[in-house]
Parts: structure tokens; sequence; C-alpha cells
């Protein structure tokens, strides 16, 4: 379905061929973020795009009669993209005992980009995805009251409304993300915790958005409680009226926590037939009614807080 949209990790690789370990790096634990549609901003730092306001469409008239004026009202609007950055430095004593800064900041890397992914994704479900959803009227509530709820979250991504946005001229070399040594890899004081040490710095930096800009494509089924007393679990009911509100087709994602995913094994249960020779039980689900299920550890376990929806 996404074979004609870009998607981030593809994108990330394509534009920054030697940085393709450190875009793994901080796709690794993001499979949300890793396989999001991408597409360039119109201008830098914002998107602008065209939202209709009113259609009034032909209508019948009698013979004669006076024709009805026809048109479409649009207005502009813009989504700004945020900067994702940070830096990072090494005691001059420490960054000589490890083998010069430049091997300290490439043994660092892995982590901190692991850890930018996870909280990428995991600000892209709450603050973005989920968010909008409740703002917008198309959560559902699955009934959950004791504060130990998960969602699920569904996505038909739609390029120009539903998508990932990038500033395609980046920091001007191409790269998703641009690492560059402050004070030109030379020496510099930096006080830490009262003290000033010399010592060696890195600063990483990206642009990235989400474009939300139409509300029939992004849905959420919330308050759904696995673990209290008192569960609430998804029903096939509730999952096929989630993709009935995000308008589910070809490019529709289901997006919740591997917990959730295993509960949904029981629908597959209760329905699988074990003849004699089987020597294997495979109940396992990757897609829901031809939606694809992508299973995020970025979605909070079991405590998500109760979701009002109004």
């Amino acid at each position: 379905a996404n074979n004609t949209k870009q998607l981030f990790r593809e994108l990330a690789i394509s534009k920054a061929t030697k940085q393709a370990g450190m875009v793994n790096q901080l796709l690794e634990e993001a499979p949300i973020v890793a396989g999001m549609p991408m597409q360039p901003s119109t201008d830098g730092f914002k998107n602008v795009y065209e939202e209709i306001t009113n259609v009034t469409g032909a209508s019948l008239i009698d013979l004669d009669d006076e024709l009805a004026e026809v048109g479409a009202n649009t207005e502009l609007k813009e989504t700004s993209l945020s900067i994702l950055g940070g830096t990072m430095f090494v005691g001059e004593d420490k960054a000589r005992q490890l083998g010069g800064a430049a091997a300290y900041f490439n043994m660092k890397q892995p982590l901190v980009l692991r850890k930018t992914g996870e909280d990428l994704e995991k600000a892209i479900v709450y603050n973005n995805l989920r968010a909008y959803t409740v703002a917008e009227g198309t959560a559902r509530s699955a009934g959950g009251s004791s504060n130990t709820n998960y969602s699920i979250v569904a996505v038909t991504w739609m390029p120009g409304e539903v998508t990932g946005l990038y500033d395609p001229a980046g920091y001007g070399n191409g790269k998703v993300f641009d690492v560059e040594a402050i004070n030109g890899g030379n020496l510099y004081e930096k006080t830490i915790n009262g003290k000033t040490i010399l010592g060696y710095g890195v600063r990483l930096k990206s642009t990235l958005g989400i474009q939300l800009a139409n509300s029939r494509y992004v849905s959420s089924l919330v308050n759904i409680d696995l673990d209290s007393a008192t569960k609430k679990p998804p029903t096939e009911e509730m999952l096929d009226e989630l993709l009935l509100n995000c308008r589910q087709n070809t490019s529709t994602v289901l997006y919740m926590h591997p917990k959730v995913l295993t509960h949904l094994y029981n629908y597959k249960r209760d329905k699988l037939q074990v003849a004699n020779g089987d020597s294997g039980i495979d109940s396992r689900v990757v897609m829901y009614n031809g939606t694809p299920i992508v299973a995020s550890y970025n979605f909070v376990q079991g405590t998500e807080q109760n979701v009002t929806i109004v």
C-alpha cells in the first residue's frame, strides 16, 4: 500500500547514505516512526496547505430557471515543523582515556539515538495522533476507569492531509541528522555541577513534523483496561468502529502496545480449529480485517490515565 509513498526509514537512508547506521539506531525501537509516510514541507520550517471550508454543488432546477452559483471556498493553513536536537559533551581527560572525542561520541550515539527515537514516537502517539482524535471527536472509550489503560490508534495516511513532514533543505547537507562539532572540534569550557571543565562537544539537529489536517482519517480507542479487576478489553465491534471512523482503506495502519496485540490473539483462538496431526498452534495476528498492525513499546504499558470523551 505504501509503494508510492516515501517512508521515514527509506527517506532518511536515501538522503544520507553514510548515515544509514545512524537512522537504524534512531528507529530500532520506533517502528511507528520508521513506517510513517513523509513528504517535503512547502517552506522549510512550515508547511502551507489549502483547506476546503465550504463547497456548493450543482442543484436540480426547473427548465429555463436561473442557474445556481457553484464553487468551493478555501483558506490557507500551516503546520509547523519541530527541531529535534541536542548536544553531547565529554571532558578532556575522559576523552583521552576512551580513545579521543570522536570515539567517545560514536560509542554514545547509538544509545542517544535509540532514546531519541523512542521519545519522538511516544510524542507522536500521545501528543499528536491520540490528542487529535480526542479534540476532533474521533476517539471512543472501551470503558476503563481505573487509570490502568491502553489505547489503539488507527491512521489512514493520506498525502497532503495526514502525513509526516520534513524540511527538504535540512541543514544544507542533505542529512536527516546534522551532526556538527561545537567550537570547530576544539576544546572549550563548560560548567557542570558548578565546576568548569575543558572538553569537546557535538550537536545533533533534525527537523520533523506531522500534518493532521483531516480528522476523518485518524481515530482511536482509549480506556482499554486489560489489567485491573474491572477489565474493559477491546471488542471486535469496537475495532470495527475504530476502522470505520478513520475511513479504512489500503493506507490504514493500526498502532498499539504489544500487550493489546496479544489480547487480540484471543479473537483468533476462539475460532481456531486444531486437527489431530497438527504439531503447532499459531494464534498470532498481524492484520485485522486486512489492516496491518504495528505494535510498539512506546505506548505506555497499562498506566494511561482515564481519557474523558466528550
